[in-house]
């Protein structure tokens, strides 16, 4: 009976484990699984960086499953086709899974001959258990092309993770969205601009009553806040822009970036006196960490690039030292699970700006103690090597500007790069090459309200200079043309005292050069208070970008009393 006993006992036990096998296997309880988009191989006669990119944005947007799918981040996987030695093939885009320890890899090639355009692509299992999936199609026009990436996302989404793709929204910034059923995009009738970028050209595949945007047409404004001549709905305003709690501190810098490579996008978030981490959940602002605190220093900005190439955006705090009579900057990066200071007590002002040629760059400018002014230093290209930035090429010279009022990019669409920075009575000029001056603005745009104190000319005078306000260049309508976007302040004291600035109203205006000038495009509504910092980036980590503005309400200049600052979002929605 024993035996007979024991028998039955492992005939039970083995149903057991057989029922549970299933179980075990389901992708209700496995974990994330992990894909690396590879920037897809354009063969074309032109240059067509901007889709190079803008398929990778639009794959990872659409492949990406919260909990379920991560899209490993842009700059992890770049790193790693740097070290593999680039991918020009199945085998090469494997190793590069594999270093990423990735799932799945999805690579690809486009090919434009004339109006004819060819995708050929590959989602393929690093593991090698399951076959690759293929895409491979052909069509006339560029107006083609993103319906069809956009099928390729879904056949991934079904074919490899079970999964039916809803259809984007385009609601207001940081408002949960209702997904719904997919409808299949049909070809395009009119054939777009081909410079648009691939979102752009997804919204203007179908039949539409609005005309695509050409040259010479009137350009549309991204969000409905920023067009004057339409009427505004006062008691539904956030259809058009977020808006933060309070919060009883100056901030005096700000910037978006996946800082600890989650796949998810964060605002570093700058006051005074402290450097914090935030994340937008549940349309709430959610600190997650604080990575710098001094009670006498002053931390007056902040930008956060992958400089050194190791696939980690590191933040470059622009600091003055107490009495603020020195520069002390110092440079913070994510590593091992925690954010470590990879180099402090700097002389220097740094500023990071993206150029389509190198990608993200580093500018720095040296501040010395007892120089009688911040805008003397050269403007220098920073790199890393050794473990320690060193100073290159010179970006501007001497005696222009200094680094917190500078961008730089193609801003007159030529090729060249160029250098968009506020002089010392804010006037924003440009140059071409360190030192030819080929534009200056008539008017006073800029003017911030953060100041270093220079060595006294008079005894027991104080001799503050003002910092200029941030420049940053972007393409928000992504139609490959760079755009220059600045703070106006309404200046009280109308820049009569140089000593003396008390700001009331303040706007984000952008601007795009047109053979002759800067020429405005559009201007956000007009704002109480003074914009200490911008920024434009997706905040919210929906797919789409907004322009973000840290607002001062109060300076918290008077004893006794505090200072406001607020966060408002705009909705970046590329019509």
């Amino acid at each position: 009976m024993k035996i007979l006993d024991q028998i039955k006992i492992r005939e039970i036990q083995l149903i057991v484990i057989a029922l549970m096998l299933p179980l075990l296997a389901s992708p209700a309880i496995a974990t994330t699984t992990r894909v690396a988009i590879l920037p897809f191989e354009i063969n074309a006669e032109r240059d067509m960086t901007f889709l190079k990119e803008g398929i990778v944005d639009m794959l990872a947007s659409r492949i990406a499953w919260k909990d379920n799918v991560e899209v490993i981040n842009e700059n992890q996987t770049k790193a790693a086709m740097a070290e593999v030695g680039g991918v020009d093939g199945e085998s090469k885009a494997l190793a590069v899974g594999e270093k990423l320890q990735a799932d799945y890899v999805l690579f690809g090639s486009l090919t434009v001959f004339g109006e004819s355009v060819s995708i050929d692509a590959k989602m393929a299992d690093v593991s090698g258990r399951q076959p690759p999936l293929p895409f491979y199609t052909q069509t006339q026009g560029m107006g083609s092309v993103i319906p069809q990436i956009n099928q390729f996302a879904s056949n991934i989404n079904e074919t490899v993770f079970g999964r039916t793709i809803a259809k984007r929204s385009s609601g207001a910034v940081l408002v949960p969205t209702v997904q719904t059923p997919v409808v299949q995009a049909k070809p395009a009738t009119p054939v777009p601009d081909s410079h648009m970028h691939p979102e752009k050209l997804l919204q203007s595949s179908g039949p539409s009553e609005t005309p695509v945007p050409v040259a010479g047409q009137p350009y549309q404004t991204p969000n409905p806040a920023f067009d004057s001549s339409a009427p505004q709905n006062a008691g539904d305003d956030t259809q058009t822009h977020w808006k933060s709690r309070r919060f009883k501190a100056l901030i005096t810098g700000i910037d978006i970036a996946d800082v600890d490579n989650d796949g998810r996008k964060e605002l570093v978030f700058v006051t005074n006196d402290l450097v914090s981490i935030y994340r937008i959940e549940n349309n709430r602002m959610v600190k997650t960490a604080e990575v710098a605190k001094s009670n006498k220093n002053t931390f007056i900005s902040v930008d956060a690039a992958d400089i050194n190439g190791n696939g980690t955006p590191e933040l470059y705090v622009n600091s003055l030292a107490p009495q603020r009579t020195m520069v002390n900057s110092f440079i913070i990066e994510y590593s091992k699970g925690a954010y470590q200071t990879i180099s402090d007590g700097d002389n220097w002002f740094y500023r990071t700006v993206k150029t389509v040629e190198k990608g993200p760059m580093l500018l720095g400018q040296r501040q010395r103690q007892g120089v009688y002014s911040i805008f003397k230093a050269p403007v220098q290209e920073m790199s890393w090597q050794g473990g320690e930035l060193i100073p290159g090429r010179q970006v501007l010279e001497g005696g222009k500007t200094n680094l917190m009022g500078l961008a730089y990019g193609d801003i007159t669409h030529t090729g060249i790069g160029t250098v968009a920075a506020y002089s010392e009575h804010d006037r924003i000029r440009l140059y071409r090459g360190s030192n030819d001056m080929i534009w200056e603005d008539g008017d006073r745009t800029g003017g911030d309200m953060l100041f270093f104190n220079l060595p006294s000319t008079d005894p027991g005078e104080p001799n503050k200079q003002y910092f200029p306000m941030r420049i940053r260049t972007t393409d928000i309508n992504r139609d490959g043309k760079t755009e220059v976007m600045i703070a106006q302040h309404e200046d009280l004291a109308r820049n009569m005292t140089e000593g003396f600035r008390r700001f009331k109203n303040a706007k984000i205006e952008s601007l795009v050069w047109n053979s002759l000038g800067l020429v405005s495009q559009w201007q956000t509504q007009t704002l109480s208070g003074r914009i200490s910092d911008f920024a434009v980036g997706d905040i919210d980590n929906d797919g789409m970008d907004e322009l973000v503005i840290a607002l001062v309400i109060k300076e918290g200049a008077m004893i006794f009393t505090e200072s406001v600052s607020n966060l408002i979002a705009f909705d970046l929605n590329v019509q």
